[in-house]
């Protein structure tokens, strides 16, 4: 009798179970519907300033983010990507533009994409910006999570990682500003304190990279918002490349190379000179987290995770052919000092 009362109480317990548990066969349970195959599912907010100064942030943004996501997904089991975008500037006091945009997630990636290629840096001018405005409308305001749908019926999906981008290079207002405007804070009341704690409520890990431009201050807040997060920083590393090698070696048919280059050549950073655009870690950086995050719900990639910054950038993409390893000393050729440290200079962001 006590064995048949124990299986009854058991039968009761697994009734009332959530519908929906993660097993170990490859694939969600739902006692209604059967199997549904288990896919890691990430949802990827990138939070951008687009104020006059991040010019070659967006465009490694515009020109790295499919490749990314081709690159994330080539795992196993393949994850699915949802991918939404937030960019801000500042408010009506310090820009008549707009005060941020708003993408929702998505997978579809030519709409993503779509959005993202009219992205245009301008305005600012000022040190800080509306970072804390930009970071709460992706917390607050996106559709984070899953529904999978199985023969007409919503099944709320286990697991789901919620990650964010934050990429600028200014503080938010009112923090170590001189910023006359606004030096008390965001107008609207948000401040990055409260863009933590509510990431942190929701199970969102912030990813921060800034810009050469930011100031001490800003680097303080951009490093808090990571490491309270779960995620971490970078500083991006910028170097010169010739504007048109640029797109073809990002896989760009020639049509596009043309028309891409020709519009980069209008951006601020564009050196008539050496016909050289900036470009930078960014890209790196956010693949190799995104992986990182990947591999943390249980996916393989064939290729390594290189997850170091300071293997990002090879000595020779800034001094070209003018450093080689030398086998025997008699056979060296006499080295051109002018012509190395001028390579150099050439492509060192300060020097400009």
């Amino acid at each position: 009798m006590k064995v048949i009362s124990l299986l009854m109480a058991l039968l009761v317990i697994m009734s009332i179970l959530p519908i929906v548990s993660a097993d170990d066969v490859g694939c969600v349970q739902n006692q209604d519907v059967g199997c549904v195959q288990y896919q890691p599912r990430i949802d990827v907010v990138f939070v951008i300033d687009s104020t006059g100064s991040m010019a070659d942030e967006i465009r490694t943004v515009q020109t790295h983010l499919t490749k990314i996501i081709k690159e994330v997904e080539n795992g196993q089991p393949r994850p699915y990507l949802r991918v939404g975008l937030v960019t801000y500037r500042d408010h009506e006091l310090e820009e008549s533009g707009y005060l941020y945009r708003k993408f929702d997630l998505t997978d579809n990636t030519n709409k993503i994409m779509n959005f993202i290629w009219e992205i245009e840096a301008s305005g600012g001018g000022d040190l800080p910006e509306a970072v804390a405005d930009g970071l709460d409308v992706a917390i607050n305001q996106m559709d984070w999570g899953y529904t999978v749908y199985n023969q007409n019926q919503a099944i709320s999906y286990p697991e789901t990682k919620r990650i964010i981008f934050l990429i600028g290079d200014a503080a938010p207002h009112g923090e170590g500003s001189t910023d006359r405007s606004y030096a008390q804070g965001c107008p609207d009341g948000h401040s990055h304190k409260q863009n933590i704690e509510d990431a942190r409520n929701k199970g969102i890990v912030i990813y921060t990279a800034s810009g050469s431009g930011i100031d001490s201050v800003g680097v303080n807040i951009f490093r808090q918002i990571a490491s309270l997060t779960g995620g971490s920083y970078t500083q991006l590393s910028y170097m010169r490349q010739d504007v048109e090698q640029y797109y073809r070696d990002e896989g760009f048919a020639e049509e596009q190379v043309k028309t891409y280059a020709t519009e980069a050549k209008k951006s601020p950073d564009y050196d008539k000179k050496t016909n050289s655009i900036l470009t930078n870690t960014l890209g790196v950086f956010a693949k190799a987290s995104m992986q990182a995050e990947a591999m943390d719900m249980g996916v393989e990639y064939d290729e390594p995770v290189d997850d170091n910054p300071d293997d990002w950038i090879d000595v020779t993409d800034i001094t070209g052919d003018s450093v080689v390893e030398i086998e025997d000393e008699e056979e060296a050729p006499k080295v051109d000092l002018y012509g190395f440290f001028k390579g150099i200079f050439d492509k060192l962001v300060f020097w400009r």
